[in-house]
């Protein structure tokens, strides 16, 4: 095995790991549980994103949410940008068969008004105990995951949402793989 050394990058990745560890620091807070919910999902044969999908998917899990410790206030707006970590576990249902799949997804939030109002975004990585499904095969056990929600509190400790989450390979594991994109209502408890 040849090994080519790159200090420079190395070091550039240090410096900047380092500097946004010691310049965010006042910004910090504890890690916590945010949120609780049970999650239902569907999908449709045309998906937003990739190529038209075998059979329809249903997915129901439960998903935790916890608030990371970088948030920065946007001025002197009732916003606040967050960091967060969704993560889930569940069935995925197609074709007459369904699996366990596990997804664990960096968030960045922008919530307002005290957290009654929340838009994020985030992408991370999905784990299949199935990947095929009848003819549609997603390629491997590990999937690329995107998505973006909305969710409202409309009273203390209950939260609304909808969120569209989009997995696949990217073609990391052939160009005949298919993903799927989720449509998920959520209903939960905030800590």
């Amino acid at each position: 095995m040849h090994y080519i050394p790159c200090p420079r990058l190395f070091n550039l990745l240090l410096i900047l790991w380092l500097s946004a560890v010691v310049c965010t620091s006042s910004f910090a807070e504890d890690v916590s549980l945010l949120s609780i919910s049970p999650r239902m999902g569907f999908s449709g044969k045309t998906p937003l994103m990739g190529k038209e999908q075998k059979y329809p998917f249903h997915l129901f899990d439960m998903a935790a949410v916890f608030k990371l410790p970088w948030s920065w206030p946007l001025g002197g707006s009732p916003w606040n940008l967050e960091t967060r970590l969704i993560t889930s576990a569940g069935v995925l249902a197609g074709a007459n068969e369904s699996g366990l799949m596990m997804t664990i997804v960096p968030d960045l939030a922008l919530s307002g008004w005290k957290g009654r109002v929340t838009f994020d975004a985030g992408a991370g990585a999905g784990f299949f105990s199935r990947y095929k499904f009848g003819v549609q095969d997603f390629g491997g056990p590990v999937q690329i995951v995107a998505t973006v929600g909305v969710r409202v509190n409309p009273f203390a400790h209950v939260y609304t949402g909808f969120r569209i989450q989009h997995f696949s390979d990217a073609g990391l594991y052939g160009p005949s793989t298919l993903g799927a994109d989720m449509y998920i209502v959520e209903l939960g408890y905030q800590f």
